[in-house]
C-alpha cells in the first residue's frame, strides 16, 4: 500500500446514514424454483443467475480491499466504521447469493466456466498485477454499478415484482444494503487517493470488464437452456431495455454521474429506499425469533 503521509482526510458525507451493519436474512432455496424465475423472461433471469455466480467472489474481492485500507491510521473514525459495516455486509452477500449455486447445477446449467473466467481474468490477471490505488478505485467503481442497479430495482417495483417470491427477497435485501453502503468504497479511495484520472480511468476498464462478463456469461445461460433460440425473448429484451421500462437510457444516466468531478454518491438521497427495506426484514425477522423461541420452549 501507498505511504500513509499521501493520504488525504476526507470526512463522512452528511447525507450518509449514521450506522453501517449488516441485517439479518437468511434465503432458502428448492426445487420450486422456476427455471426463468424473473417473469417468465429467460435474459433478465440469466443477466441476475450470472451476477449470483460473480457476486460472491467479486464481493470477498471487495473485503480484501477495504480491509487493506482500515490500515491507514489518520482515517476518519466514522469512515472507518463505515469501512467495517461494509466488510460485514459483502462477507454476507457472498454467503447468500452462493446458495443459489447448487440449484442452478441441479436444473443443469454448467456455471464452473463462469468462475474460472473470473478468477483467471478478475484475479490472477487484473487484481494480482493492478496498483494497490488501482484496486480500491475498482471497488469503488463497481460499488457505483451495484448502486445504480439498486437505484434502478427501487424505481421499478412493478418489474421487480415478477421475480419468484424468493429471489426478489434476496435481490430486495442486497440491494437495500448496496444503498447503504454505497460511498463507503468511494470515501476510502478518496482518502488514500483522490485522483480524479485515476477514478475514471479504472471506471473505463471496469464498465467494459463488468458488462462483458455479464453479457457473455448471460448469453451463456440462455445457450444451455436454449432460450437463445428463442425470439419472443430477443422482443422482450427490447422491451425491457428501450420499450416500456426503459433499463438502458436508465442506466447510461445514472452511470455517466460517476464521471463529473465533483460527484458523490450521497448527492442521490435514497436511503428512504433502503430503510423500508430494512423495517420489513427486521420485522419478520424479530417475529421469526419469537415464534422459534416460543416452539422451542414447548
Amino acid at each position: 500500500m501507498q505511504n500513509i503521509e499521501n493520504q488525504k482526510p476526507i470526512k463522512k458525507h452528511p447525507n450518509a446514514p449514521e450506522n453501517i451493519k449488516p441485517h439479518p436474512i437468511n434465503v432458502k432455496f428448492d426445487d420450486s424454483l422456476p427455471r426463468h424465475w424473473f417473469g417468465g423472461n429467460a435474459f433478465m433471469t440469466h443477466i441476475l443467475n450470472t451476477w449470483t455466480v460473480i457476486f460472491p467472489d467479486a464481493e470477498r474481492y471487495f473485503v480484501r480491499w477495504s480491509r487493506k485500507a482500515l490500515q491507514y491510521e489518520n482515517l476518519d473514525p466514522k469512515i472507518r466504521k463505515d469501512i467495517q459495516g461494509f466488510i460485514g455486509q459483502e462477507t454476507r452477500h457472498a454467503s447468500e447469493h452462493e446458495k443459489l449455486w447448487e440449484l442452478l447445477q441441479k436444473q443443469g446449467y454448467d456455471i464452473r466456466p463462469v468462475l474460472d473466467f473470473i478468477h483467471k481474468v478478475g484475479f490472477d490477471l487484473i487484481e494480482n498485477n493492478f496498483p494497490d490505488t488501482w484496486n480500491l478505485a475498482a471497488v469503488a467503481g463497481f460499488e457505483h454499478f451495484t448502486a445504480m442497479f439498486a437505484e434502478i430495482y427501487f424505481e421499478s417495483p412493478e418489474l421487480m415484482n415478477t421475480m419468484h417470491p424468493e429471489m426478489k427477497r434476496l435481490f430486495e435485501w442486497h440491494a437495500a444494503e448496496e444503498v447503504e453502503h454505497k460511498a463507503v468504497a468511494f470515501d476510502q479511495l478518496q482518502a488514500v487517493n483522490d485522483s480524479y484520472l485515476l477514478r475514471i480511468s479504472v471506471m473505463n476498464l471496469a464498465v467494459i470488464l463488468l458488462y462483458g462478463i455479464s453479457v457473455a456469461n448471460t448469453l451463456y445461460f440462455m445457450l444451455q437452456d436454449r432460450s437463445i433460440f428463442n425470439i419472443k425473448e430477443w422482443a422482450g429484451i427490447w422491451n425491457l431495455f428501450f420499450g416500456e421500462y426503459q433499463l438502458a437510457p436508465r442506466s447510461v444516466s445514472k452511470f455517466i454521474e460517476y464521471y463529473r468531478p465533483d460527484f458523490h454518491p450521497w448527492e442521490i438521497q435514497n436511503y428512504a429506499d433502503a430503510v423500508r427495506v430494512f423495517e420489513n426484514f427486521d420485522n419478520n425477522y424479530s417475529i421469526a425469533l419469537s415464534v422459534n423461541t416460543c416452539s422451542n420452549g414447548l
